[in-house]
This record gives C-alpha cells, sequence and structure tokens, in this order.
C-alpha cells in the first residue's frame, strides 16, 4: 500500500528538518500532526495504524529521529548541521517518497536493542552479566547483514539503482519540465 498524502508529508517535514529550517520539536509536533496519528516518531511501531500501514513509513520515521537528539530544542544547523553524506542520503529518501514505488527491504529495527527492550529482557540482562543484551545486539547485527542482501543496499530505500535512476527521470524538484512550465 502507498499513501501518497502522508508519504509527501513526511518528505516535506524531513526535508526542513535536515536543512535547519524547522527544530527538532517542531519536526516532531508536525509528524505527530500529519503522519503518525497522534504518535512520537520513536512510538510510531506501537500505534495499530503502524501494522497495516505503507511500509515505507514505519523505517523512515526511525531513521529521522536518529537524525537529532530530543534533549534539547534545536535546528540542524551551525555545528548540529548534517554533512554531505546525510544530506545526499536524505535527499534520496525524499526521492523515494515521492514516488509510486512499493517499499521492498524487510523491516529491521535500527534502534539499539536497549530502548525496546521490556522488564524481562532487562533483568535477564542483568542477570547473565550483559550476556543477553550481547546476544540481542548480535541477533540485531545479524537482521541486517540478512536485508543488505536483498537488494543493493547503497540505493536504500529504492530496491536496486535501476529503480533509483529510473524514479531520478521523474524527480519532482528542480526537474527541467517543471522550469519549463
Amino acid at each position: 500500500m502507498i499513501d501518497k498524502e502522508r508519504r509527501k508529508k513526511l518528505a516535506y517535514h524531513l526535508r526542513h528538518l535536515s536543512i535547519g529550517l524547522i527544530t527538532n520539536d517542531e519536526f516532531e509536533e508536525y509528524i505527530t500532526d500529519d503522519v503518525t496519528f497522534g504518535w512520537l516518531p520513536e512510538q510510531y511501531y506501537r500505534a495499530k495504524e503502524a501494522k497495516i500501514d505503507d511500509a515505507i513509513i514505519r523505517p523512515m520515521l526511525e531513521l529521522s529521529w536518529c537524525l537529532y537528539s530530543d534533549l534539547k530544542e534545536y535546528k540542524l544547523k551551525g555545528h548540529n548541521k548534517l554533512n554531505e553524506k546525510q544530506l545526499k542520503d536524505i535527499a534520496r529518501f525524499i526521492l523515494f517518497l515521492h514516488s509510486d514505488s512499493e517499499y521492498e527491504w524487510p523491516y529491521i529495527d535500527p534502534t539499539s536493542p536497549f530502548i525496546r527492550f521490556s522488564f524481562k529482557d532487562i533483568i535477564l540482562s542483568v542477570i547473565t552479566l550483559g550476556q543477553h543484551y550481547k546476544d540481542k545486539k548480535i541477533e540485531r547485527e545479524n537482521e541486517f547483514a540478512e536485508m543488505q542482501k536483498v537488494g543493493d543496499f547503497d540505493y536504500w530505500p529504492f530496491i536496486t539503482k535501476e529503480q533509483y535512476e529510473e524514479q531520478l527521470k521523474h524527480q519532482p524538484f528542480l526537474s527541467e519540465r517543471k522550469a519549463n512550465a
């Protein structure tokens, strides 16, 4: 399922966050209002809608949440500015969000296993002197390595370089076709 409206809203807010037009707190407020049905990006996995949603929404929200700290309000400018590689990656993510492509990658949770630990997991980690946590971390790393084999990971969220290059021909911004209109 592709939800064009919410994809475009997410792309819009992600772009504004990444180039420092809005603060991290404003980003979360806009995402909560426009994309996540009232959930903060880091909590969206709990939403009932997340289970049946456009498959790109959850990983894109989790990736977005990793761009900033939510301990204080600030813009991604000055010493907080994203580097060129991050901006290039975000441009590719936004290009995907404006596409009609289904998200084909398997879901892998990019957060530390500890963030999603239950009370039982914490107790097991304490009892095993951290071995339970280490095992979960290795399990997550193995899942990520397997996921990377599914497609051309350099072009994520596109599944292949060809899919990415085809979408570049139809990019929504700065295209010659729109400049002449």
